[in-house]
């Protein structure tokens, strides 16, 4: 009796002495099983960490004592400042970091407000803040607003990119020449002015970003990078500008486009001429552009809505590259899910060329060529799908191409007004060429939110990632790529999309053959009733027969569509129906099973002995 009463108190003390134990010896201590260690920091921020070129200052402000009944916020900014902390640790006493509470009419409250971050009014009539501020040792200053919960799966790479833009001591230049309106512009439709592209914003952060006039004599000197995206002409001179620039060591990323769908219409509505000037220098290094086909992808092919009271349907001009159409090998294009493309054109390498040919992404085998002219006069999606034959091949969308490459001149011509000597050749190039504009488009990969007057860019796609990976990868910084191509929390489930495509291909085919009978049978109704009505008698009995048939006919046609649209998600809902029972009821079962089995065996085992 009283080793029993012992044994019962010792029980509870040894539990919390084993607990304060653990809690002190494995303190910091965590592992992620994660397929893609998404709590983890990743080797791209220890590296940047382990590089800083000069020392930052980090101020967290947290409203601590206005939050007190937010306990999703405190949690959030629980780990957001142990986050923190071990960016701290791997800096090497170059970084710092002071956690501060900005309380109502406190001077703290007063630098927060004076360093930008957002104070977000609660129920209680307090304003919360939760930002960051970053100072180098120059005393220039980035800040991140306000950590906006429902975007924790980006913050590593946030808070990584505002440290490294801060350490930096060189800022690279790069210059954008467009024909679009990535810096923002006036919508004629619309009657007012549009927001600059989020692309354009993120390079802007990050970049010293110069515009270059559209036909240029010279490349400034201070430009490592040139941007070229969908150029209306370029004269002899402008293209021996660029010729030069890349013959000279300078990188180029061109976006070249059969239908730029970002383009406002002309006056004389035509949007797009088809015309790529840079077509001679692509050619000359070594590669194919045919800007008279768009892509369509029966395989990729995105869902698009069609209006309310209508079923989406698949768009295939739209296309979203997922990750076996994007090379695994190549530095911009590894470890991202899924690029979306618009009316896009295809690269190919020219036979005999000197350089080298690595593509980025590509399409599936599923993919036809469609003339620019006929995709042109396509309104509805739906047709798309009707006059689709696939080839059977895949056509490549973006590429990089190095190597070495000669000039497409053979001396300066006589108008240009280049200071320079004139490079007839070199050792190697570094181009990459992308088949498509709109995938820089908002619209393919972002959402765009009114936080308290201040713009949150949410990605949906990695479409900006592929561009600042593209960029980052010409101008050196490998580990901020790393970062941001690190995984998702949401993954697609391509179960179910290969059911939405089969059934949506059904759909259409019997959707098709239904609505050509109901055509029918409503033109034959029609006929019997402008027959009644001009010989104004009623009908024979076999008039009036048929006239009924027509009707029931007419109805059961209709009940049959209703059925094939019914049917379009019947897999699917099968297989949701599946997963519950598998989950809710036989993984369960599996498992006592299991752990029933052991503790048999167990108890055998200890018969046994």
């Amino acid at each position: 009796m009283k080793s029993s009463l012992m044994k019962f108190v010792l029980a509870p003390v040894g539990f919390v002495l084993v607990l304060l134990i653990s809690q002190w010896v494995f303190k910091g201590a965590r592992v992620d099983l994660t397929e893609q260690n998404i709590y983890s920091l990743s080797q791209g921020t220890k590296n940047i960490m382990a590089n800083l070129e000069q020392e930052v200052s980090l101020n967290l402000y947290f409203s601590d004592k206005a939050s007190k009944d937010l306990t999703a916020l405190r949690s959030y900014a629980q780990r957001v400042e142990e986050l923190l902390q071990e960016y701290v640790l791997l800096s090497g006493g170059k970084l710092s970091l002071n956690i501060i509470d900005p309380e109502p009419f406190s001077e703290a409250e007063d630098n927060a407000s004076e360093a930008g971050l957002q104070a977000v009014p609660i129920a209680t009539g307090d304003d919360i803040y939760f930002g960051l501020q970053a100072t180098n040792s120059k005393g220039d200053e980035s800040i991140i607003g306000f950590f906006q919960p429902d975007k924790e799966p980006f913050i590593e790479y946030e808070i990584s990119e505002l440290i490294y833009r801060l350490s930096q001591t060189h800022i690279p230049v790069v210059g954008l020449m467009t024909s679009l309106d990535m810096r923002g512009g006036f919508d004629m439709q619309r009657g007012g002015t549009t927001p600059p592209w989020a692309v354009f914003e993120q390079l802007d952060q990050l970049y010293d970003v110069r515009w270059v006039e559209e036909q240029p004599d010279e490349i400034e000197a201070e430009i490592e990078l040139l941007v070229v995206v969908q150029p209306d002409a370029l004269d002899e001179a402008s293209l021996y500008a660029i010729d030069q620039f890349v013959m000279g060591g300078g990188k180029l990323i061109a976006f070249v486009d059969p239908k730029a769908e970002s383009k406002q219409e002309t006056p004389m509505g035509d949007e797009n001429l088809g015309l790529n000037p840079l077509k001679p220098l692509f050619e000359q290094w070594g590669v194919n552009y045919d800007d008279t086909k768009v892509i369509t992808d029966a395989q990729y092919g995105l869902t698009v809505s069609m209006g309310q009271g209508q079923p989406p349907v698949r768009h295939l001009g739209l296309l979203g590259v997922q990750v076996d159409g994007l090379n695994p090998n190549e530095v911009a294009s590894s470890e991202l899910e899924v690029v979306n493309f618009a009316s896009t054109g295809f690269v190919s390498p020219k036979e005999g060329a000197s350089t080298t040919f690595d593509a980025l992404a590509w399409s599936s085998t599923a993919a036809q060529l469609v003339d620019i002219n006929q995709y042109n006069l396509m309104k509805d999606p739906t047709q798309l799908m009707m006059d689709f034959e696939p080839t059977g091949e895949s056509y490549v969308l973006a590429a990089r191409i190095s190597g070495p490459a000669t000039s497409l001149f053979e001396a300066k011509p006589t108008d240009s007004e280049s200071k320079g000597e004139f490079i007839a050749n070199t050792d190697t190039i570094n181009v990459m060429v992308v088949a498509d504009t709109d995938v820089l488009t908002d619209r393919l990969w972002v959402q765009v939110q009114n936080f308290f007057g201040q713009r949150i860019v949410t990605p949906w796609a990695d479409n900006g990632a592929l561009a600042q990976n593209m960029v980052e990868q010409f101008l050196g910084s490998n580990d901020l790529i790393t970062i941001r191509s690190r995984g998702r929390f949401s993954r697609p489930f391509e179960v179910v999309q290969d059911l939405q495509q089969q059934a949506q291909s059904k759909y259409h085919e019997n959707e098709q053959a239904l609505q050509l009978q109901l055509q029918e049978t409503e033109q034959r109704l029609a006929e019997l009733e402008q027959q009644r009505d001009k010989d104004s008698l009623t009908l024979s009995p076999e008039q009036e027969a048929t006239l009924n048939g027509f009707q029931q006919e007419k109805l059961r046609i209709r009940k049959a569509l209703r059925d094939v649209r019914h049917e379009l998600d019947k897999d699917i809902e099968g297989l949701g129906t599946w997963l519950k029972v598998l989950n809710i009821a036989i993984i369960p079962v599996l498992l006592t099973l299991l752990l029933l089995l052991l503790a048999r065996m167990r108890l055998r085992k200890h018969l046994a002995k």
